[in-house]
């Protein structure tokens, strides 16, 4: 905030809450403190409600929910904490992941109550990442839009009812602090600086995935594909750090596998549009994946999504899909949301995807190693003969032998950030000395998702947190806010 900015400051008034953000963790922290008797102001940088609910893929996780006990799955809040520590290699926060973990059964029978359209054959295991040994992963038809459908007409009921006030197109930049104490927001609007007080105030601005600065500061030398949805600039990291909040987990940072690198409209990535289909629980390959040295790294049957991520990462998050044309199949394409003649289309366009009648002169247009890619599909023309690959695999199609050859890019890709702001078990943002800022708490990915989910990817360990959260922020501030006003009155 300039001197200049700071003196043409108008007060738009106070509140008993101000939630930053009208996503995933906003929407059910202003409904839930609304019910609650709070005054709930909400501040949304974009023109719109829903946050990343309009990219995300929606996946939920919880155990002991409605639906699992009706389908006898034989699940439990402390096995499904057994499984997230584990998966995420035991660097998430225990603490933070027994809250979530025992808050998510409640989560999903609440979107239950309100309507959800969850599928017949839900939940299930997943295998998109590591799975769990159960089936207790969710979520509906049109993915995260399928709970912003659910949770938006309850949310602007609440406005409509007065009980929270909505502000779109405004965007944080700062916070007022008294004595130590987070006192209200300074925000920036079409019609100027504003600032909002309010007893307390909750992050939940999402993360940092879409700021190509940001990302660099925090994971310095990881080249990555950034598809997150443009809200998510790391605003809420950025105001925190500067009243001394500490961050953590840029460290636990592992992309998505498959990602098909493009840029679609202002420069902007649109990860769903296009998508390695590459999980052999769902489709046998038929390709071989190589490095830039032409050189395959792994078994393209290798069942860990785990594993398949972490060997992406050590060839610098660069690979290749290699096939022929007798490897194109419309039934179950190379890559999701490309028919076989879209990807003809897009070899032919050489930007992405390319052709050649030779391994030589594919290897060339799409900068691998010629001589090496070459030798590769000689040895794996063997191994499909013979049925002993040198990498592991036991799942082959047919020897790549028929023109044209096909090269797709694939790259490192995130919607998502690890890094995110450090809290306690009740959710307050904590300073660099591991002491409350007071008044100020956070929830969502302003968490990083490291926090949740440690150092790889646990199904449904972002999305229930973050609506869980919320929902547990608003009913527990709105509560201390009419103990407080009680202890004022006596």
């Amino acid at each position: 905030m300039t001197p200049k900015e700071e003196a043409g400051m108008t007060a738009a008034g106070s509140w008993d809450l101000i939630i930053v953000g009208a996503g995933t963790t906003g929407m059910p922290c202003a409904i839930a403190a609304a019910e609650a008797g709070a005054r709930v102001c909400v501040l949304e940088k974009d023109s719109e409600i829903g946050g990343t609910l309009h990219l995300s893929a929606g996946q939920m996780s919880g155990a002991g929910s409605r639906r699992q006990i009706e389908k006898q799955i034989d699940d439990s809040p402390d096995a499904h904490f057994d499984e997230v520590m584990q998966l995420g290699h035991r660097k998430n926060d225990p603490v933070l992941v027994r809250l979530a973990v025992d808050e998510a059964p409640v989560t999903l029978d609440w979107l239950d109550d309100l309507g959800f359209p969850f599928p017949d054959d839900m939940p299930i295991v997943y295998y998109g990442h590591e799975p769990y040994s159960k089936a207790r992963t969710s979520w509906g038809a049109e993915m995260g839009v399928s709970i912003l459908k659910t949770i938006k007409p309850v949310f602007e009921q609440a406005v409509a009812d007065g009980n929270v006030e909505l502000f779109l197109d405004h965007r944080l930049v700062g916070f007022t602090v008294e004595a130590g104490a987070v006192t209200g927001v300074r925000a920036h609007s079409p019609r100027g600086s504003v600032e909002f007080r309010a007893s307390a105030t909750v992050l939940a601005t999402g993360g940092y995935a879409s700021s190509p600065q940001l990302w660099a500061e925090l994971h310095p030398g990881m080249d990555c594909l950034l598809g997150a949805r443009h809200t998510s600039t790391g605003d809420g990291l950025l105001a925190a750090r500067e009243i001394g909040a500490a961050m953590r987990g840029a460290d636990l940072f592992l992309p998505t596998h498959g990602c098909i690198p493009d840029a679609g409209e202002e420069g902007r990535t649109d990860v769903w549009e296009a998508f390695g289909n590459l999980i052999p629980q769902y489709r046998p390959p038929r390709e071989i994946v190589v490095n830039v040295r032409g050189e395959r790294f792994q078994a393209e049957d290798e069942p860990s999504a785990d594993a398949r991520e972490r060997a992406l990462v050590e060839q610098g998050g660069r690979a290749w899909i290699v096939l022929d044309e007798a490897a194109i199949d419309d039934e179950s394409p190379v890559v999701v949301g490309w028919s076989a003649d879209m990807l003809r289309a897009e070899a032919t366009r050489a930007r992405r995807a390319w052709r050649a009648d030779s391994l030589a002169e594919l290897a060339r247009a799409a900068g691998i190693d010629a001589a090496r890619l070459e030798r590769t599909v000689q040895v794996y023309n063997a191994a499909v003969r013979s049925g002993n690959d040198p990498v592991g695999r036991t799942q082959f199609g047919a020897e790549l032998t028929t023109v044209p050859y096909y090269a797709i890019a694939m790259v490192a890709g995130t919607v998502v950030g690890f890094a995110g702001l450090t809290v306690d078990g009740q959710l307050r943002v904590l300073d660099e000395g591991g002491r409350p800022i007071a008044n100020l708490y956070a929830a969502g990915e302003v968490l990083g998702c490291g926090a949740l989910m440690g150092n790889s990817y646990a199904g449904g360990m972002s999305v229930t947190p973050a609506l869980s959260f919320g929902r547990l922020l608003g009913r527990r501030l709105a509560a201390a806010h009419r103990e407080g006003e009680a202890a004022l009155a006596r």
